[in-house]
């Protein structure tokens, strides 16, 4: 492994675009993993809004299918950690933090975390879902881990111009067939809502605005 790239602590400072509105490029010497660096109290909320939502969701459905304890903390994990995810991706702190170079005070945990098809490669939640709800989908589930891979492989391969675009083209596709083929009752939201937080969230590099 490389080692990490010393980083000031305003490492591409802040500066105005076109427009009145500012980037900012600032390090963080406390960034977090789930939020990124300099997150706002709002920005917090909008993560667990979207957590609390989506578990809440899900939850319609447990009630109705009877599932165990550990069931239920499967649900809770995999709704909570997909459903405000795909907000805290989306974050400009997080951009801040998971698209500028890694700094010297990074652990081993973020600097892995950096390293963006390490961090698609470990979001092995179809295939956790498979086994906990409806092993008869384990198939299916790793094909959705493979696809969510590739999709964003694809898209840090492409251009940086095209790089959204074609996120959202890998989203649309994964949200078309989903709806088609189906997936596990209660967690039908799982494959397009994990696209939409590793593909487009977390793959397109985009600049963090400032206030």
């Amino acid at each position: 492994m490389k080692e990490a790239v010393p980083v000031a602590p305003d490492w591409g400072g802040r500066y105005q675009l076109p427009g009145g509105v500012y980037a900012d490029w600032r390090h963080d010497p406390k960034a977090q993993l789930a939020y990124g660096a300099f997150p706002t109290r709002l920005e917090v909320t909008l993560v667990w809004v979207a957590a609390l939502a989506l578990f809440a969701w899900t939850a319609t459905a447990g009630a109705s299918h009877s599932w165990s304890w550990w069931q239920w903390a499967i649900a809770a994990f995999l709704a909570m950690d997909i459903g405000g995810g795909a907000v805290a991706n989306c974050l400009n702190s997080a951009k801040r933090f998971y698209h500028a170079p890694p700094a010297l005070t990074d652990d081993t945990l973020s600097k892995l975390a950096r390293r963006p098809l390490v961090f698609a490669a470990i979001h092995i939640h179809p295939v956790i879902a498979a086994l906990a709800f409806s092993p008869a989908m384990l198939a299916a589930s790793i094909g959705w881990f493979v696809a969510l891979f590739i999709g964003s492989a694809l898209v840090r391969a492409v251009p940086l111009f095209l790089a959204r675009p074609v996120a959202a083209l890998v989203v649309t596709g994964a949200i078309v067939v989903s709806s088609r083929t189906g997936f596990i009752v209660g967690l039908e939201w799982l494959p397009g809502v994990l696209f939409l937080k590793i593909v487009l969230g977390h793959m397109v590099r985009e600049e963090p605005y400032g206030s």
